[in-house]
């Protein structure tokens, strides 16, 4: 019987299954920093459009948005380079959905891709 040569295959094998294991917690941990930047950027960005309250409206006591305007502050805080976002607003609120691509490091090796991470966030006007 000739072992000879089994420990570094097996050397190979565990290392190569390291780095593995390694690199998916590096990628994870950027995934979730990426999903955390999207989140908050879509919550901040809808509370934003949500303070551009129609003045006519408010003159007639009521509580309504400025649909144009609230889109135009939402897509100000929540556009970025490498970051892309989509608002919809309306008459009673604002909603926006960010996307952060997430470029991956070390998984590049076993020919995993970039992914894409989105968070949405909707807020309305409340009267205070």
């Amino acid at each position: 019987m000739n072992d000879r040569g089994s420990v570094p295959l097996t050397l190979a094998v565990l290392l190569f299954g390291s780095v593995v294991m390694l690199g998916l917690a590096v990628d994870l941990a950027r995934v979730a920093a990426a999903w955390r930047q999207a989140s908050h950027t879509a919550s901040a960005a809808a509370e934003a459009g949500a303070g551009w309250i129609d003045e006519s409206a408010a003159r007639l006591d009521r509580l309504s948005l400025d649909a144009g305007r609230a889109r135009e502050a939402a897509l100000a805080v929540a556009v970025a380079p490498h970051r892309s976002a989509e608002v919809a607003a309306t008459s009673t609120r604002v909603c926006v959905r960010v996307t952060v691509p997430v470029p991956v490091s070390i998984l590049r090796v076993v020919g995993a891709g970039a992914t894409r991470v989105t968070a949405s966030a909707c807020a309305v006007p409340v009267q205070g």
